[in-house]
């Protein structure tokens, strides 16, 4: 039995054409946050770094555009199809479709960036002993993940306004594979030690997501890409509806002269091999 198997089936659902889909806006979404992840990893020029959970390519891309050789990995298909279809012919960037808890690379890497995508591994710490692996002697990790939901505003407020609309269901594992895994910084400070990375650093970065330029963009957003959008796949087109009504009145009680801006919390996660 493969690994992981229900991550790699999600990512590999009409999911990841959404993900295609809405990449602009995405990218967009997250620049805040991929800045700063930029600015930490300090990627160098010829240095060779490991793009896990690449996606559609957005970090892979900004860091050959610094003079990196690149390698992204991804589990999903067409996500990787669409990144390879940003590519220019002189980039130095290439891409897998593996699952970076098992692969194993060929050659080492200077540098390992993640953009929210070290949250799905069913064997974290199994992961991270495999990805220390794929490292130099004096090689760095830098990553980003999500804070609990209740931090996540773009995530607890519209799930707040619909509650008593969705389906009971059993309170989730926090531990398992899913956005909110690494939630817990001493989950991530234990895993990574345990995987014998060193020099951990985890730092509480607090930042405004643009969920949309306008209302109907911020609305989109939340029911295409999140939680909430994996809810409403369970629910009748009649619930469906006064679903879309609540969340519009919550983006509309945020909206900003420059869009919708809600607050969000991430950590800033660093070690070396």
């Amino acid at each position: 039995m493969v690994d992981n198997i229900e991550q790699i089936e999600f990512w590999n659902s009409e999911v990841a054409d959404v993900w295609v889909d809405q990449q602009q806006v995405m990218d967009a979404t997250l620049q805040p946050i991929s800045d700063i992840l930029l600015h930490r990893a300090a990627g160098e020029l010829n240095e060779r770094a490991l793009d896990v959970g690449c996606g559609c390519g957005d970090t892979s891309l900004a860091l050959s555009k610094l003079g990196l050789s690149v390698t992204g990995v991804d589990v999903s298909e067409s996500m990787l199809q669409h990144a390879r279809s940003r590519v220019s012919e002189k980039a130095d960037l290439n891409f897998i479709k593996a699952d970076a808890a098992t692969y194993q690379f060929n050659e080492p890497f200077d540098l390992l960036l993640s953009r929210f995508g070290i949250m799905f591994f069913d064997k974290p710490l199994a992961a991270f002993q495999n990805l220390r692996a794929a490292m130099k002697p004096e090689g760095r990790m830098s990553f980003v993940c999500w804070q609990s939901p209740k931090l996540n505003h773009w995530v607890s407020l519209p799930m707040m306004a619909v509650k008593d609309l969705l389906p009971e269901a059993e309170a989730p594992d926090p531990l398992a594979p899913g956005p909110f895994a690494f939630a817990d910084p001493e989950r991530i400070r234990k895993t990574l030690s345990g995987a014998s990375w060193k020099d951990i650093e985890i730092e509480d970065i607090r930042w405004s997501i643009k969920i949309g330029r306008n209302v109907d963009e911020a609305v989109q957003f939340v029911l295409k890409i999140g939680p909430l959008a994996r809810a409403l796949r369970e629910l009748p087109a009649h619930a469906t509806e006064e679903v879309q009504k609540r969340v519009r009145t919550t983006m509309e009680n945020k909206a900003q002269s420059d869009g919708v801006l809600l607050e969000a919390a991430s950590w800033l996660v660093s070690a070396k091999a």
